[in-house]
């Protein structure tokens, strides 16, 4: 079941002088509260595509299946602007031994191999999907449990050391021991956790060696990008014992290991939390087969894991505990708190930490999560993925921040919804536009105020100029070359009832024309962040400022995400209201469960 990936992959290890430099400037902001700052990649000027990438933040990532963003096309990821930061799970091309995307060669392997643009994206590797939560076999002291379509692999520090020196990330994600298996976690388990957490970073941030010409060999500090993910699980002691391994000075063998960093810190580009193994693990009867629970979204985006029986665990004695980390940092379970919030999880391994660096937070479940987390705690950066399951449920989002005044309750004091579930026999005959919160490309006037959506489905752009296939076409079309450039127009907007159609037909271009829209949604959610964040210089203003029209956000529309759950409901329906075979039996099942 468990096979160790042991075969190194192909092509050369590259030298540390490859890879991009990555910087955060921090415009404005403190250790917690909102702040605006920006992410700037700079590739070096021997490859292709010597190119500033600049993303300003708060912002988003969007994660892949198989290196590819869910229902899109690489003309899609191209023409979505907003889309500026891409990861790639690693775990699922295990299957082959070495991986196949390790035969690409070049100067630029993981983007040549999955498309991406190298002027425009940042490509981060990462060797498990941070949004999959499924339970896992433990990982060991030299291994990571990773699953893939074979089945479950092990992979070791030096394994995922010599992906990353192949495939060239302009981000790399050193490997962490998280707990994927049901809790509670015991105090030697979470020790164990957060020692083989520190010293999995420090192989990444090895320097590189390599062959001289006189057969000598060289070591030259690695250039890598690093993101590190924090550990320590539920316990706020276990996490700030984490953070304090890697900022204390090295001595001895473990300072010539990573020579020339004084400490761990110094190698580390930016913090990441993954919270999928925070919230509520689904029931086991309700489990389902894809990754995370397939498209379940938590009732409550703040619930962790069960802290009552967390604090029924025993502890062990402290001299079965590892040297490296004395179990001493770590408060005894019982005397924790049992119900530690989001935010004092992320507070706590923030707190000893260097201010300038970027934040990263997996996993989120709604728009007021991610703004409480910009508000409570100053994160950077939040990946997608919320708003890609809400398209594979046939929900289209339909929120704006900060809301305007025209966008109060309903009269009987019901919260709007996040978006429109379009499977609900409602849209049948809407022919309006997927948004009520912004306007289609077509429909923009110089005078109006509100915001256009540039997304395929409200903003189609017709080309007026041919498509040329040969030399031939070339020559016949020779009076559209004369006139220049080709222009764009904007066609009519896709609308509800369309999408409606699609939705309950299973055509796949309901899904692409979703996803387009929400991460429209999303991109401008978080500008409309960073437009109030930069408008004023007094960070205490800001900071009131924000939080209130964050109240004001929660009070219009509904934190719940009841629309999902309504939409996941009818999506079950429509999936299997034509099943033969292997689908009438998961009908019958899903009944059953109900």
């Amino acid at each position: 079941m468990a096979n160790s990936a042991q075969t190194q992959p192909g092509g050369a290890q590259p030298v540390g002088s490859c890879f991009p430099k990555l910087t955060f400037i921090l415009d404005q902001g403190k250790q917690f509260g909102p702040r605006v700052g920006r992410l700037c990649l700079t590739r070096p000027s021997d490859t292709p595509s010597n190119h500033l990438i600049d993303i300003p933040t708060p912002n988003f990532l969007i994660g892949t299946s198989r290196g590819v963003i869910p229902h899109f096309s690489r003309d899609h990821v191209h023409s979505a602007n907003g889309i500026s930061w891409i990861n790639v799970s690693f775990e699922s091309f295990l299957e082959q031994t070495p991986p196949v995307p390790t035969y690409q060669a070049g100067s630029q392997p993981l983007h040549d191999f999955f498309g991406f643009d190298s002027s425009k994206h940042i490509v981060s590797l990462s060797l498990r999907d941070p949004l999959d939560a499924r339970e896992m076999p433990p990982n060991g002291n030299s291994h990571v449990s990773a699953s893939c379509m074979r089945g479950v692999r092990k992979v070791t520090p030096a394994d995922w050391r010599s992906y990353v020196l192949t495939m060239q990330p302009d981000i790399a994600f050193a490997l962490s021991d998280t707990p994927f298996t049901a809790v509670p976690h015991s105090q030697k388990r979470m020790t164990k956790s957060i020692e083989r957490s520190a010293a999995w970073l420090a192989d990444l941030l090895r320097p590189v060696e390599h062959t001289m010409d006189d057969s000598s060999t060289e070591s030259t500090p690695t250039a890598l990008n690093v993101f590190v993910h924090m550990a320590g699980g539920t316990s706020t002691s276990a996490r700030r014992a984490f953070s304090h391994s890697f900022m204390e000075t090295l001595h001895g063998l473990e300072a010539d290991a990573v020579k020339p960093l004084l400490c761990l810190d110094e190698g580390v580009a930016g913090y990441a939390f993954d919270l999928a193994a925070l919230h509520v693990r689904p029931a086991p009867s309700s489990t389902h087969n894809d990754k995370g629970g397939g498209i379940e979204i938590a009732e409550s985006s703040l619930i962790l894991q069960n802290s009552e029986l967390l604090a029924q665990a025993p502890t062990p004695n402290a001299a079965h505990t590892p040297t490296s980390i004395s179990s001493s940092m770590i408060e005894p379970i019982s005397l924790l708190s049992l119900t530690p919030t989001l935010d004092e999880l992320l507070r706590a391994s923030l707190d000893p930490l260097p201010i300038a660096k970027p934040r990263l937070v997996t996993d989120v479940r709604s728009p007021h999560e991610i703004l409480r987390l910009i508000k409570d705690v100053g994160v950077d950066v939040f990946d997608a993925g919320w708003a890609v399951k809400a398209a594979d449920i046939g929900v289209a989002l339909d929120l704006i921040f900060p809301v305007p005044c025209s966008h109060d309750s309903d009269p009987d004091h019901r919260k709007r919804d996040v978006g429109h579930n379009l499977y609900d026999a409602k849209y049948a005959y809407d022919f309006v536009r997927l948004s009520d919160a912004f306007l289609a490309g077509c429909d923009r006037t110089s005078s109006s105020k509100t915001p256009v959506c540039p997304c395929a489905a409200c903003s189609p752009v017709a080309i007026t100029s041919p498509i040329y296939h040969s030399k031939v076409d070339v020559q016949s079309h020779q009076a559209h070359l004369d006139e220049g450039t080709s222009r764009e127009q904007f066609s009519p907007p896709f609308t509800r009832a369309y999408l409606h159609h699609l939705l309950h037909t299973h055509e796949m271009s309901a899904h692409t024309l979703l996803v387009a829209h929400n991460v429209a949604v999303l991109d401008a959610l978080l500008t409309g962040v960073r437009t109030i964040l930069s408008g004023h210089v007094d960070q205490h203003e800001v900071a009131t400022i924000f939080a209130r029209e964050v109240t004001r956000f929660e009070e219009v529309y509904d934190g719940d995400m009841s629309v999902f759950h309504t939409a996941r409901e009818n999506w079950k329906d429509v999936k299997y209201a034509r099943g033969k075979g292997r689908l009438a039996r998961e009908a019958q099942k899903g009944k059953e469960v109900r």
